[in-house]
């Protein structure tokens, strides 16, 4: 037998510099990757940040290829390439964000500017960089100490777990560009790591580029600024009027700026706008003398308040600025709950301006506001409100996790209207105001939700209206809504209705007097409401908590070469292209078509090139391994945060609770992987994560039904203990399969490693696109099958000992 033949490269042994110095990358590299998904939904719209994940994990990828393809990278002296690699990881997170100010990117003119086809692409590949550099680091280490993987993986994941607490820490205290500082920093750290031993010179020079690299706070927003694209309005305002820009803050979810309207506001009340991400949304900050006030707002929501002298109690869901609780305040409301996801908006108008709002919120007995997702709120009250107003509950940026930026909030789900539905008394009004595209679904859900609760549900119960469409809408108003009222309007409250709709300069579309034949009367008249969905169910179908989706009004087969043109031709009015479009669908299925080319010609073409030593053949069926525990993991942590959001409420919770959880039990999981390994047979892991996967599954709705009432740290820690034994297995089967890769082929460590990357990014899109069209459940499940199919190929490749499986 012929003796095995082990590359100098792996006889250098781990040291716990090494351990420290996987560590900080991984760390830093995470909080890289949330940093810019925030930057990217400022400095484009959030579709384009959820690019950022699949830019993370492709340059991770094409990491792992090129060492595979280039293994004259291994034959240096571990510490020494890896300090060197980390310095140039940290530099280039730095100079590639201040390159890109100066790109020119616009996603939303590619056809209307034809050099986006070539900007959009050198874009791409310049955020790579750093993400490419880590990942080179990380597999260059799985590779030099493959039979250590298991405690280099556990640092690996620790350390990103790690970077959520990072990032809610240092997001808000510095903002984007300020958060870029510290992962750069961080880059510096971990070569400090790596060279202490044995390059002292390199040790030293790491430590004085870390505390220079600090020196840019001092003038962040002048040495690191970020580009804007165009399309966003108010943002390129600002920028021309610095003069009016009065306030600017970042949180986890969001950039918040505060302008002053030069124009006085013709209700009397004078508003401060705050700008949320740029343009990706906006709420008015009024100023108020006394209360009560003096004058009627001029806002939509007065219509919730006709027929009632005073109420009790008003329920606003995205309270924002506050505009909705100065309309309940003037109509005589005893107690206001305004309950709003951004904090930095409550803050602003309690305390940062409160010499503006003046006694409308701060030391008002009668307001309260708290910082929480309304409907997780909800449904842990127990209260019953004679008013609940829903004003224009759609940013997307209020639902991002920081983390994954499509993930989809629970405002507008069939149980969510149901739940505001129960919270009504008996005469209570519910207002809900959409862009009017989104209108038929809106009165679609409320019937349907209504009928499935059993409460009274007819065309007495509902009144239609928008305002008409501005010349920049051109043909679809941006403000429409519903007002329901529980007992059914009398006819003294439509007469009132209509008054008050005019003198807002509102358009009634349905009401129980119109005579006027349109789809707003067909659905709320209908006898079989489901009949009519069933019509144009594309449109019509309401969204529900499996399916939370309710801004979609497309279907993938909607999108074709003509779709796609006109989603990428809108210039100046991109913002109605994110509500009269199917965007979503364009972005993930270009996406996925990106994912597959970038497949093809990074993994598939190079893997004819990788070769064992000795001209043995290498195994590259056992890649399908690492391919779909890859899927398998990122597929199920998408879900987890969509289906934990709810649960938890806040989307910081979320991210600490959810991924920080799964990131670091699964380290301990690898670390723990050979013990395991040794009393149980390794097929035992697979089985378990399939297992648990299909009862977490099921049990996670009755779970949250009955346990969301309890407090937010019982909350948590019933989270961490359902996703802790999940997360401990799913950290096992990586380092076992890289155990199984033996020193003769070793090469394919890296490629592994890239396989991994590259489909944990086809995981990304999948997930979004199969749960738009199947729900999140059924999703869920398939993440079970991944694992079992992984559990094939890890059996395929140790055929000879399936004793041991």
């Amino acid at each position: 037998m012929a003796k095995k033949v082990v590359p100098e490269y792996l006889k250098e042994k781990l040291s716990t510099g090494h351990l420290l110095g996987i560590f900080v990358i991984s760390l830093a590299s995470l909080l890289h990757e949330f940093t810019m998904t925030r930057i990217l939904s400022v400095s484009l719209w959030y579709h384009f940040a959820f690019m950022i994940i699949s830019v993370a994990l492709l340059g991770i990828g094409v990491s792992g290829v090129a060492l595979s393809l280039f293994p004259k990278l291994l034959s240096r002296p571990a510490d020494k390439l890896l300090t060197l690699l980390s310095m140039i990881y940290a530099a280039s997170v730095l100079l590639t964000f201040m390159i890109s100010y100066y790109v020119p990117i616009d996603p939303f003119s590619l056809f209307t500017q034809k050099i986006q086809f070539v900007i959009i692409p050198l874009y791409y590949i310049l955020i790579t960089i750093p993400f490419f550099l880590s990942g080179l680091i990380i597999s260059t280490l799985l590779t030099k100490f493959s039979s250590d993987v298991p405690k280099l993986y556990f640092s690996d994941l620790t350390g990103a777990g790690l970077a959520c607490f990072a990032f809610v820490i240092l997001m808000p205290m510095t903002g984007g560009n300020g958060t870029i500082v510290f992962v750069s920093s961080l880059g510096f750290l971990g070569a400090m790591f790596f060279g202490y031993k044995n390059h002292k010179t390199l040790f030293l020079t790491s430590m004085i580029l870390m505390f220079f690299v600090f020196a840019f706070l001092i003038k962040k927003d002048e040495l690191l600024q970020i580009r804007v694209t165009p399309n966003k309005i108010y943002a390129n305002y600002i920028a021309e009027r610095p003069d009016l820009n009065a306030f600017t803050a970042w949180n986890t979810i969001s950039k918040v700026d505060v302008m002053k309207e030069e124009d006085p506001s013709p209700d009397g009340y004078n508003v401060y706008l705050a700008i949320i991400d740029e343009g990706n949304a906006t709420t008015n900050i009024p100023n108020v003398r006394r209360i009560p006030p003096p004058n009627k707002p001029f806002d939509a929501s007065n219509l919730a308040f006709v027929g009632k002298d005073s109420c009790d109690k008003v329920f606003v869901l995205g309270s924002g600025g506050g505009g909705e609780i100065l309309v309940s305040m003037f109509h005589n409301a005893k107690k206001v709950t305004g309950v709003e996801i951004n904090g930095i908006l409550n803050d602003l108008i309690s305390e940062t301006m409160a010499g503006w709002t003046g006694p409308l919120i701060k030391n008002n007995p009668r307001v309260e506001i708290v910082t929480d997702d309304a409907r997780s709120f909800m449904r842990r009250s127990k209260d019953k409100y004679d008013v609940i107003i829903s004003a224009h509950t759609i940013s997307a940026s209020a639902v991002s996790s920081g983390a994954m930026s499509m993930v989809e909030n629970y405002i507008m789900t069939k149980e969510a209207v149901k739940d505001y539905l129960r919270h009504l008394d008996d005469r209570g009004m519910l207002y809900i105001s959409r862009p009017e595209t989104q209108l038929p679904k809106l009165i679609a859900t409320l019937k349907e939700a209504g009928n499935e609760i059993g409460i009274k549900n007819d065309e007495f119960n509902y009144v239609v209206f928008k305002r008409p469409p501005t010349e920049y809408e051109v043909t679809n108003s941006y403000l429409s809504g519903v007002v329901y009222k529980k007992n059914g309007f009398d006819l003294g409250d439509m007469m009132a209705m209509r008054n008050e709709a005019s003198s807002l300069n509102l358009d009634i579309e349905y009401d129980p007097l119109t005579n006027q034949d349109n789809i707003y009367k067909n659905l709320v008249t209908s006898k079989d409401i489901r009949s009519e969905i069933n019509k144009i169910p594309s449109i019509l179908t309401p969204a529900t908590d499996d399916k939370p989706f309710f801004d979609d009004n497309f279907r993938f087969s909607d999108v074709n070469g003509a779709v796609i043109k006109e989603v990428f031709s809108q210039d100046d009015k991109a913002i109605l292209a994110l509500k009269a479009k199917p965007v979503a669908q364009v972005t993930l299925l270009m996406m996925l078509a990106q994912v597959i080319l970038v497949a093809g010609l990074l993994i598939i073409i190079p893997s004819f090139f990788i070769k064992g030593s000795e001209k043995k053949k290498v195994d590259k069926k056992f890649l399908l391994f690492f391919a779909f525990i890859g899927l398998g993991y990122i597929t199920i942590q998408l879900v987890l945060v969509q289906k934990f959001t709810l649960f938890l409420g806040q989307p910081v919770y979320t991210l600490l609770t959810v991924v920080s959880s799964m990131l670091i039990f699964s380290g301990l999981g690898a670390k723990y992987s050979e013990k395991f390994s040794g009393r149980f047979k390794p097929a035992y892991i697979f089985l378990i994560i399939a297992g648990y996967i299909m009862i977490l599954g099921l049990v996670i709705p009755p779970v949250f039904s009955a346990l969301v009432s309890l407090s937010l740290l019982l909350r948590i820690i019933i989270t961490v203990l359902l996703i802790a034994p999940l997360s401990f297995f799913m950290g096992m089967p990586f380092p076992k399969g890289i155990s199984l890769i033996s020193g003769d082929d070793s090469r394919m460590i890296g490629f592994s490693w890239a396989v991994n990357g590259f489909f944990s990014v086809l995981g990304t899109v999948l997930t979004m696109i199969s749960a738009m069209m199947f729900g999140f459940k059924l999703v869920f499940f398939i993440a079970g099958v991944y694992y079992l199919i992984a559990l094939i190929f890890i059996t395929i490749r140790n055929k000879n000992n399936l004793v041991n499986l």
